[in-house]
């Protein structure tokens, strides 16, 4: 079959269309009502048809209604020729074609990319190359890298099935940002206490079913190591492990400088041709002085190049050395100046461009006199203006610029129709990140460039705090959103507000900012932006707001870090947060830690403990009018109850927090909580109300993309099913269960999914799966220091030791687990049970002494007694 390759230009698209309905070009002028004259320019691609001329050509070349208005666009050179689908119109149908992943959206572009045909064909014919499979495309900052890459992707749709996903980097300040950013491309949220790069990797291997392009875009200042970071990611390191492991991947990398990697290809894009002297007459065939004329046309739409000015554009591009970026700038100034005034503009900074200066390269010194032109040129509020736009990470909208940099709509409107500030297709604004950076440069000399810095903290921590409440309710997704929208500014406002030692700001920005990191799934940059003020309020002698703000941050960070699986990290947080509250005596300031250390303790098996500190967070809960906490309080309670055999008291107490919960919003916690009661509806026998329970936290689950909740829905449905003895069943949702784990979680979630299959292996008969099964569990718990799921996974061993006939290690095992307070009445009645069945076939004296050994030892001695046990009877 012949390789489809899409048409570059809009004419090219028109000529296989009309090919395509065999129609010659005297034809279709008939059909459209238009000259041959105007068909045969528009094909040639000398002339853009009107937004009439268009309509006619759509209704003339049979398109469907539903494209039509993305045909005019395209037609005018509104929007990327890759919008509009193949010449053919045939819907997508074959395997081939249906990707795994929704290939990402690129940036937009009003006027066609002019030029770089041969940049693109030398493209296309490196990466046609098998042994290619990482290419950094280098230059100069304002080159073009970026426009390249889109359109090359554009273009590239056919030859990646799996989809191209375009991912920018330079909003972004730290390595470690680039997985998430990857991640924000793929509409990926991260779960879980597992490692994101690793959940990123195994997301791309399961979904990309044919081959796929990267495009990495900006990434020359995520190579320059930063001693300040404690972990750092290095981004090269990040692209070797994605090509070794995802084999249907190749990236595509635009960068100043090459990444100096053993595979790596490298192409440098360089400037525009532009007209020499002797070839005036010959504008047109160059590309740097189309690009000046189209953006000269955007500007000022009557613009008309006369032949007195022809030298003085052969000037203003040859000494702009055809960058696009500055002469994109340039032409917006055919308003004001005509060409030789931005010549003589340009030539007035000659000196500068010729500075000796040995660390600057000489293009360099090219785009900063076309800057400097075109700040020279604005008026004094504008420069202001700008300078302040300067500080936003990632953009910003109309709202936050006014409110941080004075910046009202004439001025934004001012500053795009001058290519200084753009406007996204989003409704929002940003800075090409050369103008940024050399704004901010500006910025940071002004004195009042701490005052607006201050401002710009105060408006995004304060963003934060507002969506506390949004983030525990109802709202949760929406508010989610906001905030990942918004993080490299929330970032940068930290870290300011640390510098700053504002702890009052972030006082009341903690709590949000703890559940975003917690919801996001990002749980290791949480950790670390928490670390940050740790670090900075440490060891050093500290008023009252600053040992609150102290105590406060370990709290929520202990959160993170106990989400991670580290309990006894956490727990000893917890414990110095409480040290550093509790002399203040404010309920609102302990009932985050209060209740998090219950749920350690009860997780660890110290359910006295656990029910001291619950109890005591309700108080402050309450005390504290904090609705949330109430219902996760209240929820613990009905929990320990169950726990300790009291499952009619926890059924009703467990009831009483998720009807809380319902009243809050909340779905990932009502979810939580319905979850978490089927255990004791399984006690209590009430087996119809325990899956229906279960099918409402699946939806909620699904709906809020809460992958661990989806996970835990699975598991408590397939005990459902082995209390039911539907053990095939039972088998099939404890396996999808492990599923939604993997990679999003660890410890005490695998462990409990591992003991429930080991059971039902048991329940079918099957020893050898049941014995791997509980080895595993067993493992998982001790690693995670969950004695009690150490416990029952010993009380399942025991079982099967039993049936080895292995009588004595299998009373020992018992009577020990009996014998533990951190044991679960679940697994002490099984052990009970297991101890009914077991001693008929042993002497009552030997009963008695194994009994009596057992209260003398320890966890890790009758761990190693049990293994060495089924060992010997395995080889038996």
């Amino acid at each position: 079959m012949e390789k489809y390759e899409p048409p570059v230009y809009f004419g090219d698209w028109l000529k296989q269309r009309r090919k395509i309905l065999d129609l010659t070009q005297r034809e279709l002028s008939k059909r459209a009502g238009c000259s041959v004259f105007a068909v045969r320019k528009i094909e040639a691609g000398d002339r853009k048809p009107s937004k009439q001329l268009a309509a006619l050509l759509a209704n003339a070349l049979e398109i469907p209604r539903e494209i039509q208005q993305v045909f005019v666009r395209a037609a005018r050179g509104e929007i990327n020729l890759g919008r509009l689908p193949r010449p053919s119109l045939k819907p997508k149908s074959s395997p081939e074609e249906d990707f795994s992943l929704n290939s990402s959206q690129f940036p937009t572009y009003f006027n066609p990319l002019v030029g770089r045909e041969a940049e693109l064909a030398a493209l296309a014919r490196i990466f046609d190359d098998p042994q290619c499979r990482l290419l950094t495309l280098t230059g100069m900052g304002g080159i073009g890298k970026t426009r390249l890459a889109a359109e090359f992707a554009t273009t590239q749709r056919s030859k990646f099935p799996g989809g191209v996903f375009f991912v920018p980097l330079a909003p972004i300040n730290s390595p470690d940002l680039i997985v998430p950013a990857i991640a924000d491309v793929l509409q990926l949220l991260f779960s879980g206490p597992s490692d994101p790069k690793e959940q990123l990797i195994k997301h791309i291997a399961r979904h990309l079913k044919q081959p796929g392009l990267f495009i990495l875009d900006n990434m020359e200042h995520l190579l320059v190591p930063t001693s300040s970071q404690s972990r750092k990611l290095e981004p090269t390191l990040l692209l070797v492990e994605m090509l070794h492991r995802l084999p249907l991947v190749k990236i595509l990398v635009t960068s100043r400088e090459r990444l100096n990697l053993q595979g790596e290809w490298t192409y440098e894009l360089h400037g525009l041709p532009a007209p020499p002297p002797v070839f005036l007459e010959k504008f047109e065939y160059y590309s740097a002085s189309i690009l000046f004329l189209q953006n000269a046309r955007r500007a000022k739409a009557d613009f008309e190049i006369t032949r007195d000015d022809l030298p003085a554009l052969a000037t203003i591009c040859e000494k702009l050395e055809g960058i696009p970026l500055a002469i994109e700038l340039a032409a917006t100034w055919v308003t004001t100046l005509s060409c030789q005034e931005i010549a003589d503009e340009i030539e007035s900074n000659i000196d500068f461009l010729t500075t000796t200066t040995r660390d600057i390269p000489e293009r360099h010194r090219s785009l900063r006199a076309t800057f400097d032109h075109s700040w020279k040129l604005l008026g004094e509020e504008e420069r202001n203006v700008l300078c302040q736009l300067s500080i936003f990470r990632g953009g910003f909208d109309r709202e936050a610029a006014a409110q941080i940099a004075n910046a009202s709509l004439f001025h934004l409107a001012s500053l795009v129709s001058k290519s200084l500030v753009r406007r996204t297709d989003d409704g929002r604004y940003d800075l090409h990140e050369v103008i940024r950076q050399f704004t901010l440069s500006c910025f940071l000399s002004e004195p009042y460039n701490r005052q607006v810095r201050d401002h710009h903290c105060q408006y995004y921590l304060t963003f934060v705090s507002d969506r506390e409440s949004a983030l525990k309710s109802a709202l949760q997704q929406d508010a989610l959103r906001e905030l990942t929208f918004e993080i490299d500014n929330i970032r940068a406002a930290w870290t300011w507000a640390i510098e700053r030692q504002n702890y009052s700001l972030i006082r009341k920005a903690i709590r949000s900012f703890c559940w975003f990191f917690e919801t996001s799934g990002l749980l290791l940059e949480g950790i670390e932006q928490f670390e940050l003020l740790v670090v900075a309020l440490k060891d050093r002698k500290r008023n009252v707001e600053e040992e609150k703000a102290l105590g406060q941050t370990l709290a929520q960070q202990s959160l993170l870090i106990f989400r991670k699986g580290q309990f006894n990290q956490a727990q000893k947080l917890l414990e110095k947060s409480l040290l550093l509250l509790r002399p203040f005596d404010e309920p609102a300031l302990l009932t985050d830690a209060l209740i998090f250390l219950g749920v350690i303790c009860h997780l660890n098996g110290d359910v006295e403990r656990s029910q001291r500190f619950i109890d005591e967070g309700l108080v402050c809960a309450r005390a504290s009018k904090d609705e949330w906490f109430t219902a996760y309080a209240v929820h613990n309670q009905g929990y320990i109850a169950s726990l300790t055999g009291r499952y009619a008291e926890g059924y009703k107490r467990m009831m009483a927090g998720i009807a809380l919960w319902r009243k809050i919003g909340d779905p990932h916690s009502i979810s939580l909580g319905l979850n978490f009661l089927t255990p004791t509806l399984i006690k209590l026998g009430r087996f119809e109300e325990a899956e229906n329970h279960i099918q409402e936290s699946l939806s909620l689950s699904k709906l809020s993309r809460n992958r661990w909740g989806t996970g835990t829905a699975y598991r408590y449905l397939g005990l459902i099913k082995l209390a039911q003895g539907k053990y095939q069943e039972a088998q099939d949702l404890l396996h999808r269960s492990l599923e939604f784990f993997s990679g999003y979680t660890e410890g005490w979630d695998i462990a409990i999914s591992l003991i429930y299959l080991g059971t039902t292996e048991l329940e079918l008969g099957n020893l050898q799966e049941a014995e791997s099964f509980y080895r595993n569990a067993l493992h998982t718990a001790l690693a995670a220091k969950s004695v009690p799921l150490a416990l029952e996974a010993l009380v399942g061993l025991a079982k099967i030791l039993a049936q080895k006939g292995e009588f004595h290690t299998a009373v020992q095992l018992a009577t020990f687990v009996q014998n533990q307070s951190t044991s679960a009445q679940a697994s002490k009645d099984a052990a009970s049970q297991l101890l009914a069945e077991a001693e008929i076939q042993l002497p009552v004296d030997e009963v008695q002494t194994i009994t009596a050994e057992a209260k003398n030892l320890s966890l890790e001695t009758i761990v190693q007694v049990n293994l060495a046990a089924l060992t010997r009877s395995t080889a038996v």
